[in-house]
């Protein structure tokens, strides 16, 4: 019996974050974006930041991935110190981004798109993981022979986030991945988003458009507002039309 558990004490069982941002500074150039940001995604758990238009998000998710430096602070993944890694090294321990914009190559095919991911893989293992994706992603299946620049706006986040997918990560960061779209396809998108977590992927996911569409399916609300993080707090409680219009376009319906 554990010394906790003979003293009658509760014995916190929750698993540890699988990412832990603690006072993170960055920005560009000589302009400063985030200040002091904290932040942490547990294992299989969907995380997500909003805030209104210019508020830092997109600087965060590019500090995370090493495309913008760290100016002060730490970032964590399991037991790897994220600062002093390249791009290249977050994703192989394990790190994917589907950016805003940019995420697929137009020219080249969904199958190709979907094996430019796995180059460094065996050919029977490229073909395998592939396979396994057009079976999770039947669309993609239909348009495996159509190239990326042909498909529509929800299609191509669908491939984009395929592609992702595809290197088995543990972490997936998303950038607005339902921007633009008409709401039954960002049902659609939604749908894929709780499958990558119900695999075991924990996920961040940035939002911009469509919140009380979105957030019912998250577990975790971070408010990002010029560089600075809130707390965050469980998703039902942002729930509110009136909470949301406040955080997202200002709009106080307390103020007489």
């Amino acid at each position: 019996m554990s010394n906790e558990a003979a003293a009658g004490t509760s014995v916190d069982r929750s698993p540890a974050p699988s990412l832990v941002l603690r006072d993170v500074d960055s920005g560009y150039g000589d302009l400063p974006i985030l200040h002091g940001v904290s932040l942490e995604v547990a294992p299989a758990e969907i995380v997500a930041v909003i805030g209104p238009n210019g508020a830092g998000k997109s600087t965060l998710l590019k500090t995370l991935f090493g495309l913008l430096a760290l100016r002060g602070g730490t970032m964590t993944f399991g037991d790897e110190d994220l600062g002093p890694t390249t791009p290249g090294a977050r994703a192989k321990l394990g790190m994917a981004y589907v950016p805003q914009e940019g995420s697929t190559f137009p020219e080249l095919t969904v199958y190709d798109n979907l094996a430019v991911s796995l180059l460094h893989e065996h050919t029977r293992t490229q073909h395998r993981r592939i396979g396994e994706m057009l079976e999770s992603f039947p669309a993609l299946q239909e348009l495996r022979r159509a190239r990326a620049g042909t498909l529509s706006g929800g299609e191509r986040q669908m491939l984009a986030i395929a592609s992702a997918m595809i290197s088995q990560p543990r972490f997936l960061a998303l950038d607005e991945p339902t921007t633009g779209l008409a709401p039954s396809i960002v049902q659609a998108r939604i749908a894929d988003i709780v499958a990558v977590r119900d695999q075991g992927t924990s996920v961040l996911w940035v939002i911009e458009e469509s919140p009380m569409l979105c957030l019912p399916h998250v577990d975790r609300v971070y408010v990002l507002n010029s560089g600075v993080l809130g707390p965050s707090q469980p998703a039902e409680d942002m729930l509110d039309e009136e909470l949301l219009q406040a955080t997202f376009f200002g709009i106080d319906h307390h103020r007489e």
